[in-house]
């Protein structure tokens, strides 16, 4: 994975940043990124017609491209495929790529004009879908310009027609209809809550210690807050016999000594009052379904839906957006409040259950929303 920033990934039509780009790459022998960057794309083998997904440079936009090139290859299988990223994560991208045929997968263009060309007249796709990132205005207008189908899925307004858009939450939908760009403007969903595990085991709880019936605890927030709320819950007796699970936005370290990390735990129980860094969220699933209860100071769309699938109370912190309005997550606007609304929990069992049921109620709705908007794309793929 490249340690650049998201925005010296998205390479727009700037000359001096795509050269220089260019010229790291191929020193350091990557010649392949840096072709593709000048547009240098190849058509996979085969006959059929092509179609082109242009994911970004974040997690959470190849797993969504991925998703939705596994979900139109079910459905058609005389298409050739072509997936682009900026965002190079094998362990991301391996395992959804498995099996797939007539496939091309690599890095994407540039928006410079040549680059554009060259890579249209090199793929001649009949289709071009922008996932979860930046628009490239050379490429989309030139797309249009050809006849291309062109499809936003996640993606915020750009400077030309789109045939239809798939926006992820509301303020998106908003923001293409007041562009006037969109032929056909879908409701909003959000796929994130498709790749949220619904049935995740809760042996968590048991594997840490803290037994069946015990209390185990999760805060999800940015690491600049992480140590002072870790002392807290530790300075409180209420909590001194339970477990606290930690994570962090995905990128992000704790440097906190003396905390270990879940990837290296080798299973053994945890003593009373210990804390853990979750540091592989292939774990939330799990650690929303065990906990009593957690709370939410910064979250992405992916955990804000792991959370609510886990079926268990949450809290957001005061200053924290919902990335999809739930209207049923209490703002916590200070330690001791979410460290009070725990403890009400852990003696109140039946409110407990009855926030984290609401809760899953609400992730399976947004789960329904996003299946009918995915029929509704990948039909109209299909008719193509």
């Amino acid at each position: 994975m490249t340690s650049e920033t998201p925005d010296s990934r998205m390479w727009g039509p700037a000359f001096w940043p795509v050269l220089q780009a260019n010229l790291r790459d191929r020193l350091s022998g990557e010649h392949a990124r840096a072709n593709a960057r000048q547009g240098y794309l190849r058509q996979p083998d085969g006959r059929g017609k092509l179609l082109w997904i242009k994911s970004g440079c974040t997690p959470q936009s190849l797993r969504l491209g991925l998703e939705l090139l596994g979900a139109i290859r079910q459905k058609r299988h005389d298409l050739r495929l072509v997936f682009t990223f900026e965002l190079d994560d094998p362990a991301i991208l391996e395992p959804r790529l498995k099996g797939l045929k007539a496939t091309g997968v690599g890095y994407g263009p540039s928006d410079r004009p040549r680059a554009v060309a060259r890579v249209l007249e090199r793929l001649q796709p009949f289709g071009l879908i922008l996932v979860d990132t930046l628009p490239h205005p050379n490429l989309l207008r030139a797309a249009h310009d050809k006849g291309v189908h062109c499809l936003a899925f996640n993606t915020d307004p750009w400077p030309s027609p789109a045939e239809a858009v798939y926006p992820c939450d509301a303020d998106q939908h908003r923001a293409w209809a007041s562009s006037g760009q969109a032929a056909y403007l879908a409701s909003a969903a959000d796929p994130l809550s498709l790749l949220a595990e619904a049935q995740a085991d809760v042996t968590l709880r048991t594997l840490s210690g803290a037994g069946e019936t015990g209390r185990l605890w999760w805060w999800h927030g940015p690491v600049q807050q992480a140590e002072a709320w870790m002392a807290a819950w530790r300075a409180d007796a209420r909590f001194a016999d339970d477990r606290l699970f930690v994570s962090l936005p995905e990128g992000e370290r704790l440097s906190a000594p003396g905390i270990p990390s879940i990837s290296a735990w080798d299973r053994r129980p945890l003593a009373p009052g210990a804390v853990m860094w979750v540091d592989d969220h292939r774990w939330l699933a799990a650690l929303a379904s065990a906990c009593i209860a957690g709370h939410l100071e910064g979250v992405s769309r992916g955990v804000f839906w792991q959370g609510l699938a886990g079926g268990r109370p949450l809290s957001l912190g005061a200053g924290v957006l919902d990335p999809v309005p739930a209207e049923i997550l209490p703002r916590c606007g200070d330690t001791a409040t979410v460290l009070a609304r725990w403890t009400g929990y852990a003696d109140d069992t039946l409110g407990a259950r009855r926030d984290g049921d609401a809760n899953r109620r609400r992730f399976w709705e947004e789960r329904r929303n996003v299946e009918g908007v995915m029929t509704e794309l990948l039909q109209r793929v299909f008719d193509w």
